[in-house]
């Protein structure tokens, strides 16, 4: 594509670069305009002699047909495409589910010309139907094709590069455990922030289950929901080290820790395995309350059928520094006063 100032003599069927007012300040041509005859003598008549122009060569793709080509490359499932104009296009969800992206190769599509620009969502957002979820823009009127084709075929070996992926409609299970003189207050205090994560992300939570704080306790009740989607566990005392109680009796059930710890705060305390194919999740402190925390983080993933890896989990740490939570017994503003001398 040529581009820079021309003669008006010479600008029919160019593309106009910038806006032209007449002398008034009104409007005259909008930027983007294909410049026809009549359009050359208003300038004329305007005393315009010069105009900056676009001109598109043989070997060029226009913004708009740039812009289509490269979403509907993009687009995997769950994503529709739509192209209204000037240089964009507009990736939607839909479907209601956890956005897919993947950033290595979209890095990699956003420098094969300066002229092609791919800004999405960050990977793992949670999107309803009709979000918006990629913007494809195009910079210039016009790119080369031969860029173009490099981002369709780079995106086609990598089998789509944006994708989302649906929620289920799960069986969840809550496990509580405790001391029986704390029962209500425990049940009372997890039951219903947990209840209204489940019902939000579209699947059905048990009646949760209390049992004894021990690792036996745990172990059967965990045997007896291995027909759920995703197992969580609540107990009265956080997960301070791999063999803790509920750690304990995730092995002793036949399961798996995938890791212990994760580098997102609030919740770092969260402990994610697997008994086969369930996942089970022991919930940190934080999940009783309605602000968000790991567990908000985690949940949509799961119940999308993700199985979390714990190279997963930490990359969690990059953004993974969340709001506090001020009624957590160990706030971030908690002040020392303690004499040491």
């Amino acid at each position: 594509m040529r581009f820079g100032a021309i003669s008006i003599d010479e600008a029919e069927g160019t593309i106009l670069a910038h806006k032209i007012f007449n002398n008034n300040g009104r409007l005259l041509f909008n930027k983007g305009r294909i410049l026809s005859r009549d359009d050359i003598e208003t300038l004329r008549d305007h005393q315009h002699e010069m105009v900056i122009v676009a001109q598109i060569d043989t070997h060029d793709v226009h913004e708009n047909e740039a812009a289509r080509r490269v979403g509907e490359a993009l687009a995997g499932h769950g994503i529709n495409v739509k192209a209204p104009g000037v240089g964009r296009a507009n990736l939607m969800a839909s479907e209601r589910g956890v956005l897919r992206v993947n950033v290595p190769v979209l890095e990699r599509l956003n420098t094969i010309y300066d002229g092609i620009t791919i800004a999405t969502l960050h990977e793992h957002t949670l999107v309803d139907i009709g979000d918006l979820v990629t913007l494809v823009k195009i910079v210039p009127f016009a790119v080369p094709d031969a860029r173009i084709k490099d981002v369709e075929c780079i995106a086609a070996e990598a089998n789509s590069i944006v994708v989302v992926r649906p929620l289920k409609k799960g069986k969840v299970a809550l496990i509580i455990s405790g001391h029986e003189s704390v029962k209500e207050r425990l049940i009372n205090g997890f039951h219903e922030p947990v209840k209204n994560r489940i019902d939000f992300l579209g699947s059905d939570l048990l009646e949760p289950l209390y049992v004894a704080h021990d690792a036996t306790a745990i172990a059967h009740a965990i045997q007896d929901y291995s027909d759920c989607d995703l197992i969580l566990i609540a107990s009265m005392s956080a997960i301070i080290d791999r063999e803790d109680i509920v750690p304990s009796a995730l092995l002793l059930a036949g399961g798996s820790i995938t890791q212990h710890g994760v580098p997102v705060d609030p919740g770092t305390l969260l402990m994610m395995g697997y008994l086969g194919d369930v996942p089970v999740v022991g919930a940190p402190g934080c999940v009783k309350s309605p602000k968000t925390n790991v567990i908000d983080w985690i949940l949509p993933r799961l119940l999308a059928g993700e199985r979390l890896s714990r190279a997963d989990l930490v990359a969690m740490g990059h953004g993974g520094l969340l709001k506090d939570i001020p009624e957590r017994p160990m706030p971030r503003n908690l002040t020392d006063n303690t004499d040491e001398s």
